[in-house]
């Protein structure tokens, strides 16, 4: 959900320049607050799977991946979050935070989920 107020000033994430679905990430990435900002990003130590872009219904999801940097959750291991995104909601996890050892199991899971 986007808050309320000017965001100026804020330097978000950007995908990658000549990736298929810019427009889509530009409009998740406009729409969705403070989420996708370096700062938020940075202070969870995460990173969007920018090719994990999946559409699903009047939602889309993706992956991001976090890394514990106090090695006390994961013991300092990346770590990999389904993520669903629509205009009304912003950005939500699906299921668990940091809930994939793999970047393939959560790829499985978001399949998974598109087809049940």
């Amino acid at each position: 959900m986007r808050p309320a107020g000017n965001l100026a000033g804020v330097e978000f994430m950007h995908p990658p320049r000549y990736h298929n679905q810019t427009d889509q990430w530009k409009l998740i990435i406009s729409e969705s607050g403070y989420f996708f900002t370096r700062d938020a990003m940075g202070f969870f130590n995460s990173a969007v799977s920018w090719d994990s872009l999946t559409r699903a219904g009047h939602k889309y999801l993706f992956i991001t991946s976090e890394r514990d940097t106090y090695g006390t959750a994961w013991n300092g291991e990346k770590r990999y979050t389904l993520r669903q995104w629509d205009l009304e909601n912003g950005v939500l996890p699906v299921g668990e935070f940091g809930e994939h050892d793999t970047l393939k199991a959560a790829k499985a899971a978001m399949k998974q989920l598109i087809n049940n």
